[in-house]
C-alpha cells in the first residue's frame, strides 16, 4: 500500500504540473484567440479526439492489463502495438478523407468558419497520437510511473513552449494552436519510443494470439471509452446543433476545461489503480479501492466547495471578464465533478481486474441521458443546460459502476464513500514522504 501511494504521490505532484502548464496554455489561447477563435479551436480539436476515441479500438487499456498481469512477453505488446499504430492510422487517415465529401460535414465545417486545412493537419498526426498513447500505457503497465509522468510533462511542457511562442510573443491565431498540440505529441511520442526501448525490443513481430485477446479486451474498454467520450463530448455537438454562437461555445469550452483541471486528485489515484488492480490479489483490491474513493470523495468535495468561492474572481483575473459567463455553465458542472472522479477510480478498479463491460452499461446509460437532457435544455438554458445535463448524466454513469463494484466487493456503501478517522494517518503519511523527499534535497 505504501508503494501505491508513493506512486499516487508522484502521479499528482505530476499531475499539478501538467496542470499548471495546461492551465497557462489555456490562459494564453484563451487571451489571444479570444471567445470565438477559442470556440473554433475547440471545434478544430473534437473531430481527430472523437476519430481516435473510434479508432483506438481499446488497445491502450490492454496494453497495461497485458503488460501488467505478464500473461504475455512485453516485446510481443509492442510488435503489436506498432502494427497496430500503421494500420489504425491508415485506416482513420482514409475514413476521414471518405467524411470529407459528404455535404453535411462539409456544411459543418462551412458554418463553423473551421479551415478543412487545419483539420487536415489534426487527422494527419493521428497515428504520432496512437503511437504516444498505445506505447504511454506499456511504460504505465510496467508500472514505471515516474517515466509515464515524465513523458506527460513533457507533452503539455512543448505544448506550452509553442503556444507561449506563437501566440503570446508572436500573437499568432488558430493555426499556432494547432501547430503547438501537433508539436507536443511528435516530441512525448519520440520520448515514449526510447522508453519502451528500454523495457523490450521494438519488432513487428505479431503475436496473433496477443493481438486476439487485445481486441477481445480492447472491444469492452473501446465501447466504454467511446461512449463515455461521447457522453461528455455530445453537448458541444449538440450545441452546434442548435446553432450556439462560436463565442457561446468559447465561453462552454473554457467551463469544461477549467473543471477537467479539478480531475488531479482522482487521475493520480485512477493512474496508478490501473496497473495494481491488474496485478493484485482480490483480497488485496477489495482492500486498496474502497480507501482510494473514499480518499477522493473527500477531497473532491472540499475542491469544489473552494471552487465555488473562487471561480468567478478567477475566470476574471485569468481569462478576463469577458469569459465571467463560463461561470455560470462551470457551477451546474460541479456535481458532474463530484461524480465522475469516483466514478472514474471505479472504473479503473473494475477494468484492472478485466471487468471493463461495466463501464461499458455505465456509459450508455450515460449518453442517453446526456442526449435527452441535451435536448430538452439546450433550447430553453443554453450552455448552462448543457452542463446540467451533463452533471445528471455523470451521476447515471457513476450509479452503475457504482453499484456494479459494491456487488462484486461485497461491500457496503459506508465503506467506501464515509471517510474514517484510521484514513487520516494516509495524511501523515504523505507528510512524511514530502519532508524525506525535502530532506534528500
Amino acid at each position: 500500500m505504501e508503494r501505491f501511494f508513493r506512486h499516487s504521490i508522484i502521479t499528482f505532484i505530476s499531475e499539478i504540473g501538467i496542470f499548471v502548464l495546461g492551465f497557462l496554455s489555456l490562459v494564453i489561447i484563451t487571451r489571444v484567440l479570444g471567445p470565438e477563435g477559442k470556440g473554433v479551436y475547440s471545434l478544430i480539436l473534437l473531430v481527430p479526439s472523437l476519430m481516435l476515441t473510434f479508432g483506438s479500438c481499446g488497445i491502450g487499456a490492454a496494453n497495461i492489463y497485458f503488460t501488467g498481469n505478464k500473461k504475455y512477453k512485453v516485446e510481443d505488446v509492442v510488435a503489436n502495438s506498432l502494427f497496430l499504430v500503421i494500420c489504425l492510422g491508415i485506416i482513420l487517415i482514409i475514413a476521414f478523407w471518405a467524411l470529407s465529401y459528404f455535404s453535411f460535414f462539409r456544411d459543418f465545417i462551412h458554418a463553423d468558419q473551421i479551415p478543412p486545412a487545419y483539420l487536415w493537419l489534426m487527422v494527419l498526426s493521428i497515428p504520432i497520437s496512437l503511437l504516444l498513447g498505445f506505447f504511454q500505457n506499456i511504460v504505465r503497465g510496467k508500472e514505471q510511473i515516474i517515466n509515464f509522468n515524465i513523458a506527460r510533462i513533457l507533452e503539455n511542457g512543448l505544448n506550452f513552449l509553442a503556444i507561449f511562442i506563437l501566440l503570446f510573443i508572436l500573437g499568432r491565431g488558430v493555426f499556432s494552436a494547432v501547430f503547438a498540440y501537433i508539436f507536443s505529441i511528435l516530441g512525448a511520442a519520440i520520448f515514449t519510443v526510447f522508453l519502451v526501448k528500454k523495457i523490450a525490443k521494438i519488432n513487428l513481430k505479431v503475436n496473433l494470439n496477443l493481438l486476439k485477446d487485445s481486441l477481445i479486451y480492447g472491444w469492452k474498454t473501446y465501447l466504454a471509452s467511446t461512449v463515455s467520450f461521447l457522453s461528455y463530448r455530445i453537448d458541444m455537438f449538440l450545441l452546434v446543433l442548435f446553432s450556439t454562437s462560436m463565442a457561446q461555445i468559447g465561453f462552454y469550452s473554457v467551463a469544461v476545461s477549467v473543471a477537467e483541471k479539478m480531475f488531479l486528485i482522482p487521475g493520480a489515484f485512477s493512474t496508478v489503480l490501473f496497473p495494481k488492480i491488474s496485478s493484485a490479489s482480490e483480497l488485496e483490491a477489495n482492500s486498496i479501492t474502497p480507501k482510494i474513493i473514499r480518499h477522493t470523495f473527500f477531497l473532491i468535495i472540499l475542491a469544489s466547495i473552494a471552487a465555488i468561492f473562487l471561480i468567478r474572481p478567477l475566470i476574471a483575473f485569468v481569462f478576463g471578464e469577458a469569459f465571467l459567463a463560463s461561470s455560470f455553465p462551470f457551477f451546474a458542472l460541479i456535481p458532474g465533478i463530484i461524480a465522475f472522479s469516483i466514478g472514474g477510480v471505479i472504473a479503473a478498479d473494475l477494468s484492472g481486474r478485466g471487468r471493463p463491460e461495466f463501464a461499458i452499461y455505465s456509459s450508455i446509460a450515460c449518453v442517453l441521458v446526456n442526449i435527452v437532457l441535451n435536448i430538452i435544455l439546450i433550447p430553453k438554458y443554453g450552455i448552462t443546460g448543457a452542463a446540467v445535463a451533463s452533471s445528471i448524466a455523470y451521476w447515471v454513469d457513476t450509479i452503475v459502476v457504482l453499484l456494479a463494484f459494491l456487488a462484486i466487493s461485497k461491500k457496503k456503501i459506508n465503506d467506501i464513500l464515509i471517510i474514517k478517522k484510521g484514513d487520516f494517518k494516509d495524511y501523515f503519511y504523505i507528510l512524511s514522504f514530502f519532508k524525506l523527499w525535502k530532506i534528500k534535497n
